[in-house]
């Protein structure tokens, strides 16, 4: 079950604080809408539960043009009566941190979110009350197979003043829906965009900083999560520091990730080598550490939650949709061709940057720079000094040669 409690007076404050990026990042949506409300504001949006117990998320798997029929509730949990907007769209992972997150509502669904039609797509609710709402996905005959995942939204409008303009404020919260269409599933991962740089200390004798940063690719048709580990080499391979990154939980048939790390305690030695080995698994798989000759075949779970002890439950276990032949057929489609024995292969990218402290090169053309003065100077005055033995041997020579005339010429 999703929950969200807080004054309006808060969230009209904090559309005015936080800009559009960190809205979207939580969720909030700044939109163009004009409404108003006062008092505190709780609500929750949730499968309808069944027979066997209650659900955090819809877990369907089926084939290619079935129907699922279900319901979702929504529950005003708070003190004042409110209007939700309610529909379905999209699941994303957000580029820079790879949680989950679902499209803006104005922008429109091309997947499971494109393929749930629900009963209503407005409802007002008293403080204390619910209501039951029915929705349809009608899975395209053209479904390509694996993981397609969207979201059931109830959202509030919220609006504010700032700087005598009106600012609205869209809270929104979701049930999840994971669908698994049958077929054969395909799984890969991929980085691009690899690019490291070296940032050394001031100590020209301290290790520095590399940073890298690249981009995983979901290339495809199954969620999987994915363990990182990086690696710094200097010349002839010398290892030169290692980091673990937060592994990539639940990633997205078909979406990217940006992950950028910071390696410390990196050894300036002119020439450096960064390598990222990502290793796909199983949703579950997150945290396990990476290991080159690690077993990656494993089991890719249908029907997944956010937690170990959340268990799926198929749509027809719901009374309400029991009677439906076709929520029957999904509840007892076949699972995913072959997913038992899916194989995850590891891959590995690296990038090449210079690893050079500018204080110690700058100390070591400081010292270059004085052991060629101190080399001038050196072999100047032995110059100098050759130059003035050779003129007083020269001057010697030209003494004893005059006196020697002299001598000469006396006797004569």
């Amino acid at each position: 079950m999703s929950r969200i409690t807080t004054p309006l007076a808060l969230l009209i404050a904090m559309a005015v604080a936080l800009s559009p990026m960190a809205l979207s990042a939580f969720g909030f949506e700044v939109a163009s809408a004009a409404t108003a409300a006062e008092g505190d504001i709780t609500w929750s949006v949730e499968p309808v539960p069944t027979a066997d117990g209650g659900r955090r998320t819809f877990d369907y798997t089926t084939d290619p043009g079935t129907q699922i029929n279900d319901s979702v509730l929504v529950t005003n949990q708070g003190t004042t009566a409110a209007e939700f907007l309610i529909y379905a769209t999209d699941a994303r992972n957000e580029l820079e941190t790879g949680a989950f997150g679902l499209l803006k509502r104005e922008e429109k669904p091309i997947d499971a979110g494109a393929w749930i039609t629900t009963a209503s797509d407005k409802i007002t609710l008293e403080p204390g009350t619910e209501a039951t709402i029915p929705f349809a996905l009608l899975v395209p005959s053209d479904a390509t197979p694996g993981d397609h995942v969207a979201g059931i939204v109830a959202a509030v409008l919220t609006t504010g003043d700032q700087d005598g303009a009106a600012v609205v404020l869209e809270q929104r919260v979701g049930a999840r829906v994971y669908l698994t269409v049958s077929g054969i599933p395909d799984v890969g991962v991929e980085t691009s965009g690899f690019v490291a740089g070296f940032t050394p200390e001031w100590n020209p004798f301290a290790p520095g900083t590399m940073s890298v940063t690249y981009d995983v690719r979901n290339t495809g048709n199954l969620r999987m999560d994915v363990n990182q580990k990086v690696q710094i080499t200097g010349p002839f391979n010398i290892p030169l520091g290692e980091f673990t990154p937060e592994p990539i939980s639940n990633i997205l048939p078909r979406q990217t990730v940006r992950v950028t790390s910071q390696v410390p305690a990196v050894a300036a030695l002119l020439l450096a080598w960064s390598s990222v080995t990502l290793v796909p698994g199983a949703i579950g798989t997150a945290g396990t550490p990476v290991d080159d000759g690690a077993d990656n075949t494993g089991s890719a779970p249908t029907a997944s939650t956010e937690t170990p002890d959340a268990a799926a439950a198929p749509a027809a276990a719901d009374p309400a949709v029991a009677a439906d032949p076709a929520a029957v057929a999904a509840a007892d489609a076949p699972v995913i061709e072959t997913r038992e024995t899916v194989e995850f292969v590891p891959v590995t990218s690296s990038a090449f940057s210079l690893a050079v402290s500018w204080t110690l090169l700058a100390v070591i053309v400081f010292l270059i720079l004085a052991i060629f003065l101190v080399y001038r100077y050196v072999t100047g005055t032995r110059d100098r000094l050759y130059d003035a033995i050779d003129e007083a041997a020269e001057a010697a020579r030209n003494d004893a040669l005059t006196g020697a005339s002299g001598t000469r010429a006396g006797t004569a």
